[in-house]
């Protein structure tokens, strides 16, 4: 029988870490009440590819600081690091949870209790759990009065009582965008591989008799481009853009837009329509074996890994608040034809003879250095409220 080495977290971290997980861990050692060390879900991560290295496989049994590193089939030679790196680029970071976020999508596309063929990608998301619902929720919320009185709601709930609301948008909405870019990276590379088949269609919902539910039907590709032809067309007629469509809902030439447009879908026997993906599972379970695990862990594997992610990100924009120049575009002078010169302050630099300070509290947070800690706690707690719902 093959031998199984174990490693408590102490000895994987001496034998396995890096410098600086190792000097993390012995100050968490020196804090702890217990005399015991712990590795984050980053720098757990970073352990498990050094070890893998080394062996086939790798388990881990127990919890926190008296997890057990379960180690097998060990390597007759060490493999380069390179061989091991699972991740994908995503933006200027990197999508250090995309194995577990696969794994998510073809569980759901396997065993998922799909009422439609179609699924847009924000619902796919929600659906195998990588956002909750109230994320859902807040992510979906159009103009601002829909979201100060769904903020009101939001803030009679114990667990959020005091939320602020431009943090609590500024994490779900941040959040769910850069969850909903990965999975559209993961579709279309799924989609390429032959796992999936997946292609991106227009759904026209018709609306219920007598009370019956609403019905919704994929469009004719034709008809979808004429569709898109009016809108442009009633667009221009009311002189409105595609963000007013969605951040101005109480704007006069936006109700106009959208009274004319709802007239003009009824009269091709549709409600609305709505952008969405057709996802079949392609591949058989021996061509996608090494994609399943239970899903429960799973999600609670991806919730961790993603958090992780967004804290260092929000940590980066915090630090860019101090040290980046504002970005501004190149304007040229009426006179001359000259570029206006660059500005190099800060984000920081510019609160200063200003009241941002008394009214943004995003600004508030980067300037006293705790956002990417507050942006963390709320997310988290997002995460783990009704949890179990999903």
């Amino acid at each position: 029988m093959e031998t199984a080495y174990r490693y408590s977290v102490e000895k994987a971290t001496l034998q396995f870490g890096t410098d600086a997980i190792k000097r993390s861990f012995e100050k968490k050692k020196a804090r702890s009440v217990k005399g015991k060390g712990n590795l984050d879900g980053r720098e757990t991560k970073q352990v498990i590819t050094e070890i893998l290295r080394y062996f086939n496989f790798v388990e881990i049994e127990g919890k926190g600081a008296n997890r057990i590193f379960v180690c097998n089939g060990k390597r007759e030679e060490v493999l380069d690091k390179k061989e091991l790196q699972n991740y994908s680029n995503c933006g200027q970071g990197q999508m250090i949870y995309r194995t577990t976020l696969e794994e998510l999508i073809l569980m759901y596309l396997k065993y998922g209790n799909r009422k439609y063929l179609t699924i847009t990608t924000r619902k796919l998301a929600y659906e195998i759990g990588a956002i909750t619902k109230e994320i859902y929720e807040l992510s979906r919320l159009k103009g601002q009065g829909e979201r100060s009185d769904y903020h009101k709601k939001f803030k009679e709930i114990e667990a959020f009582t005091g939320v602020d609301y431009s943090l609590l948008f500024d994490v779900a909405n941040r959040e769910t965008g850069r969850i909903i870019k990965n999975i559209e990276t993961i579709l279309e590379d799924l989609c390429i591989h032959n796992i999936i088949h997946y292609v991106p269609v227009t759904n026209g919902v018709i609306e219920g008799e007598r009370g019956k539910a609403e019905e919704h039907e994929m469009l004719d590709p034709m008809l979808v481009a004429e569709i898109v032809v009016k809108q442009r067309q009633l667009r221009e007629k009311y002189n409105v853009v595609i963000n007013d469509l969605r951040f101005k809902l109480n704007n006069d030439r936006v109700k106009a837009y959208k009274k004319e447009e709802w007239e003009y879908l009824k009269t091709l026997g549709y409600t609305r329509i709505y952008n969405t993906n057709m996802i079949v599972l392609k591949a058989w379970d021996k061509e996608i074996e090494n994609y399943f695990k239970k899903r429960k862990e799973l999600k609670e594997v991806f919730m961790l890994e993603h958090r992780e992610f967004a804290i260092d990100k929000a940590k980066n924009r915090n630090n860019d608040f101090f040290n980046k120049p504002v970005r501004v575009k190149k304007a040229i002078e009426s006179l001359g034809g000259k570029p206006k010169p660059k500005f190099s302050e800060t984000e920081y630099d510019r609160v200063f003879g200003t009241n941002i300070l008394e009214i943004d509290y995003i600004t508030q947070l980067k300037f006293s250095n705790i956002y990417a800690e507050e942006f963390g706690e709320l997310l988290k707690l997002l995460q783990d409220y009704h949890a179990e719902a999903n």
